[in-house]
């Protein structure tokens, strides 16, 4: 049986504010946007859907963005200097976070407050053996 992580919504103040900085920052391959303008998902190279919604908008069956999140990307450790650099770039405080084993995270604040982590693994190579 296979999972994987399709989609994450984050419920944002100022759409536009928080879509430019976005699409500054996150490589994506296109932007789609709601008919009504209340959202946008920005489609990650392997089709994962990283969406902003308004304030106060709701999804299908009464979903929400959510508001105060943590959220972890994973890059490979080749792109990991160049995407801080265009963090820093845009005028973000980032904390850099080196793992038992190497692996690196930074850590940021999005316009809205929501914790970015940039992580040069994923769970399984940052937690090899289960307890």
């Amino acid at each position: 049986m296979s999972i994987r992580l399709l989609e994450i919504h984050l419920e944002v103040a100022d759409l536009e504010r928080s879509r430019a900085f976005y699409a500054a920052w996150l490589p994506h391959e296109r932007i789609v946007e709601w008919h009504d303008r209340s959202a946008v998902a920005f489609v990650l190279t392997d089709g994962t859907a990283f969406g902003l919604w308004a304030t106060g908008k709701t999804g299908l069956y009464g979903g929400r963005g959510g508001s105060h999140v943590h959220y972890a990307l994973q890059t490979d450790p080749a792109d990991y200097d160049a995407m801080r650099q265009q963090l820093v770039n845009l005028g973000v405080e980032v904390t850099n976070h080196t793992w038992p084993g190497g692996h690196r995270s930074l850590y940021f604040m999005d316009p809205d407050g929501h914790q970015g982590e940039l992580m040069t693994t994923d769970w399984l190579g940052l937690f090899p053996t289960s307890d």
